[in-house]
């Protein structure tokens, strides 16, 4: 049975009406899917039914054929509308009974809390005969774990944190017991700069060099895009020597459009250049209204290195607050490269900063032209008389107009720093 579900795969089955509604958000199958990856179990299918034994049944059923092991979360409740013990038993073929281990335990935690089980409580102890159970020490429902026709059917409560517990520091472990799992190791790359078409052309060699055990997978976004490479093998040193010589090789081949790892930030990486080279930066901006200075100061310590933003959106507030000359507005217009220009050494004097961020555009839906259509934004960057700037021509709605200006922006800042 374990060899066999080593080379099968797994499903989940998130019980609830009130996921299917919308009610709440199925955290527990995210989880899972994560803990499943590190394991080396391939995940096949999430599911959502709602707390009818019919739907429950049917849907075990039919993934039986398709995988060797089912994680059920939810409907584990005392409740009229917990029913997935029932579906259980009826699958395995086993009858319900009254477990006095399990209501021991149920009321040793009721005890715990200065309290005292009750029938429902004793309807929680009604369980499908020959099944393992696991210890509930977070709550009152059990894990429970069986086996029909080489396909293991594990059940766990839908409270995410008592799930949680149940699944690493009691089922989880049985299951390394009797699977022989490989080990994974992973390293997620971010991207940020060029699409993911451009990208996967320029990886086209290295992914046709990957060996046997190394994958590459792609999770774009609007703007970033990360790069999960992961290595499987029966050794963790050699899993991990393996995923660090291709990290190199990605590195190499992508350089700087690579900005972090893992759960970095662009602007967590901007702060720490600045940081680092002991400098200050201040923002001028107009389309974005403040959402580059929002990104700078989410980070803790910011004030370290920014000092204020000015939010010109308005002419006016351009021309008194940054010094950008009327007869530039008049000529070139609010979102042009002279504009943006002068923002930028506005803000450095005003701001008395090393370093500026200014920025104006066209967000929309209305105010574009056929010479200027929405989406057209302005950005410069760097010091008062050394400065980079770059049209970007966006095709999106107006948040992600937002959104993707004030990050490439953010992205233009970090290349100017470091080669600078």
């Amino acid at each position: 049975m374990g060899s066999e579900l080593n080379k099968k795969k797994a499903a989940i089955i998130a019980i609830g009406d009130e996921i299917l509604i919308g009610q709440i958000p199925d955290t527990n199958s995210n989880w899972l899917a994560i803990e499943f990856h590190a394991m080396g179990i391939d995940l096949l299918k999430v599911v959502v039914v709602g707390d009818d034994i019919g739907e429950i049944l049917s849907t075990i059923k039919s993934l039986e054929k398709e995988v060797r092991l089912i994680v059920l979360t939810g409907g584990l409740g005392p409740t009229r509308d917990d029913r997935t013990k029932e579906a259980i038993a009826d699958y395995l073929g086993y009858p319900l009974e009254f477990n006095q281990s399990v209501f021991d335990w149920i009321a040793e935690h009721k005890e715990k809390q200065g309290s005292r089980p009750n029938d429902l409580h004793k309807k929680q102890a009604i369980l499908p005969r020959n099944m393992k159970f696991f210890r509930n020490t977070k709550g009152t429902a059990p894990g429970m774990l069986g086996e029909k026709n080489g396909t293991l059917i594990v059940s766990v409560p839908g409270v995410p944190y008592e799930m949680k517990s149940l699944m690493k520091e009691q089922i989880f472990p049985y299951l390394f017991d009797k699977i022989d799992l490989k080990v994974i190791r992973t390293k997620t790359l971010l991207t940020i700069g060029l699409p993911e078409s451009e990208i996967a052309e320029r990886l086209t060699e290295f992914e046709n060099q990957l060996p046997k055990g190394l994958s590459l997978a792609y999770l774009p976004g609007h703007t970033r895009i990360r790069l999960r490479l992961t290595a499987a093998s029966n050794d963790g040193d050699a899993a991990e020597k393996l995923l660090q010589d291709y990290v190199q090789k990605m590195y190499s081949v992508l350089g700087l459009t690579i900005f972090g790892e893992g759960d970095d930030t662009l602007e967590e990486v901007v702060g720490k250049i600045l940081r680092q080279k002991g400098l200050t930066i201040s923002t001028a901006e107009s389309c974005t209204g403040g959402f580059i200075s929002h990104l700078i100061t989410s980070v803790s310590g910011s004030s370290d290195y920014y000092r204020g933003s000015v939010i010109a959106y308005d002419n006016s507030v351009k021309v008194a607050e940054l010094n950008v000359p009327e007869e530039v507005l008049e000529s070139d217009g609010a979102v042009s490269e002279r504009t943006v220009r002068y923002m930028l050494s506005g803000i450095c004097a005003k701001m008395s900063t090393d370093l500026g961020i200014a920025i104006s555009g066209i967000a929309g839906p209305g105010g574009g032209s056929k010479e200027k259509p929405v989406g057209t934004v302005w950005v410069a960057v760097g010091y008062s008389d050394v400065q980079v700037v770059k049209r970007l021509n966006l095709n999106l709605d107006r948040k992600l107009n937002i959104e993707k200006s004030g990050l490439l922006a953010l992205n233009m800042l970090r290349l100017f720093l470091l080669s600078n």
